[in-house]
């Protein structure tokens, strides 16, 4: 019969609770060890090979997932570089830019010229004068407004061109010193009121990288060209907008002799402004031009 306690050993006749199960029904009684636990013990006696350790390992250990097939270490890209900076000559800008500043001084004597004949005529005017010469200073004013503003476009854009190529030279002479962009040597000149002092700030950094050492002192070839050029420039500006204003508000004589007198004082500005720059293009051409020298190899000339 079975084991009434665990229902799985049979019993002698008489006997309702096998061995195994009586320590637990009467605690004085000896333990009993299981069948299948008295093998284990018997086939690790046999076998030491199979037999556990003695102190087993108490650390825990984190679970480690299986790779993913498929799946590669990542690894971190380089940074991508900036623009790439090649120097690029500028002579033959430089030629060209210097002989439309020459352009620009004729076509401002051509219109002080003009705006003398204008004023003769109004010191003419309690007296009279002709019809035809009317009609010739009229004229005269007409195709040298014309001459200028198509000098004047031309310059712009060549001058532009020419500029954001050194500074973008700059960048080889003395990579990282510059604080703006090569953007700013184009946008800078267009920018309201900002434009005033903007390129000169480009300029100053440019004459800098392009001198024989790029890090030495101020005194080293120090910038005093860029600054009077700089300083012609705006005061010409400035000055020539006030007399054109001044001139389209003039109503009678004596107000159009004075206006045609700042017109020509604006003339004069214009003319050194001309100049000035003709002398810092070719300074800063020059440069940049014995500077690439020792760079041969790595000069591109276009």
């Amino acid at each position: 019969m079975l084991c009434s306690g665990c229902r799985e050993d049979t019993v002698a006749a008489g006997e309702d609770i096998c061995a195994r199960c009586l320590p637990a029904a009467d605690p004085s009684a000896p333990a009993a060890s299981h069948p299948a636990t008295v093998g284990a013990s018997q086939q690790a006696a046999s076998d030491p090979a199979a037999s556990p350790p003695a102190a087993a390992d108490t650390r825990v250990r984190a679970p480690q997932a299986p790779p993913a097939p498929g799946l590669r270490p990542v690894v971190q890209a380089p940074v991508a570089p900036g623009p790439l900076s090649v120097l690029r000559s500028p002579v033959g800008l430089g030629h060209a830019v210097s002989v439309l500043l020459l352009l620009v001084a004729v076509g401002e004597i051509a219109a002080a010229v003009a705006a003398l004949n204008l004023r003769r005529l109004m010191d003419l005017a309690t007296v009279g004068y002709s019809e035809e010469d009317a009609e010739l200073a009229d004229r005269l004013l007409l195709i040298t407004s014309v001459f200028q503003v198509a000098l004047y476009v031309a310059t712009v854009v060549v001058f532009i061109v020419w500029f954001h190529r050194v500074r973008s030279n700059a960048d080889v002479f003395a990579p990282g010193t510059l604080e703006r962009g090569r953007g700013w040597a184009i946008g800078g000149w267009f920018v309201p009121v900002a434009g005033l002092w903007i390129p000169r700030g480009i300029a100053v950094e440019v004459w800098r990288a392009s001198r024989t050492d790029p890090f030495a002192p101020d005194r080293h070839e120090p910038h005093t060209l860029v600054n009077v050029w700089w300083v012609g420039f705006v005061v010409a500006t400035v000055f020539t907008r006030y007399a054109d204003r001044a001139y389209d508000d003039a109503g009678t004589t004596e107000q159009i002799i004075s206006a045609v007198d700042r017109l020509l004082v604006g003339n004069g500005l214009q003319i050194v402004a001309a100049v000035l720059a003709v002398l810092f293009v070719r300074r800063l051409t020059h440069m940049q031009h014995t500077n690439a020298s020792k760079r041969a190899g790595r000069t591109v000339a276009v």
